[in-house]
């Protein structure tokens, strides 16, 4: 149970609820899927299990979580952009990840399909 906490700290994830994510229209991607649960190729993860040697994001501003990389990345600025955009149509910005999934779930997708997690 220790070691479980330990790792929640380190992911952030947010796994929509069954009956909303069979509502989503969605084909589901090995990057949605690392950005929607936080397992996968995210350092902070990653270094959780000794398999990176350090959760610093490729940008240098912060552990590499799901979190920094929606809203904070500089090195994907330009694909949380237009995620931002579609957004700030009817919210203010940041918005919940919640939201993310089920409002903007297309615009969420195409954000997470323009990731490469090699070069973050």
């Amino acid at each position: 149970m220790g070691h479980y906490k330990k790792r929640c700290k380190y992911e952030n994830f947010f796994p929509p609820k069954i009956v909303d994510r069979l509502k989503l229209k969605i084909n589901v991607t090995p990057n949605f899927t690392t950005m929607v649960t936080g397992h996968g190729n995210i350092k902070s993860y990653l270094f959780t299990y000794k398999i990176k040697g350090s959760p610093t994001c490729s940008c240098k501003r912060g552990e590499q979580t799901i979190d920094h990389i929606i809203f904070g990345c500089e090195l994907v600025e330009q694909e949380r952009d237009r995620l931002k955009d579609a957004a700030l149509r009817s919210e203010n910005w940041p918005v919940s990840k919640d939201t993310l999934i089920n409002k903007y779930s297309k615009e969420f997708k195409k954000f997470t399909d323009s990731l490469s997690f090699d070069k973050l």
